[in-house]
């Protein structure tokens, strides 16, 4: 499973924000903008694809900002 560091970093964020967060809200926004990043990670599709995959999800929701900036962490 190499080449998914990128993608499992912002997934290990996002669902530390959903357990550390007491507002439901937020937690349904992070849960929806990550829920398939597992099994697209089964079917093998590219890190790059599931990372635009996730910034489209992310925008819809208004937490692009957010979670492009966990993106550009993970390449750090």
């Amino acid at each position: 499973m190499n080449g998914y560091s990128g993608v499992l970093y912002v997934l290990q964020i996002a669902l530390i924000e959903i357990r550390a967060t007491e507002n439901l809200k937020k937690a349904r926004i992070f849960a929806d903008v990550v829920h398939n990043v597992p099994s697209m990670i089964m079917a093998d599709i590219a890190e790059e694809e599931i990372a635009k995959k996730v910034m489209l999800n992310a925008n819809r929701q208004g937490v692009g900002d957010y979670f492009s900036k966990l993106f550009a962490k993970a390449k750090t």
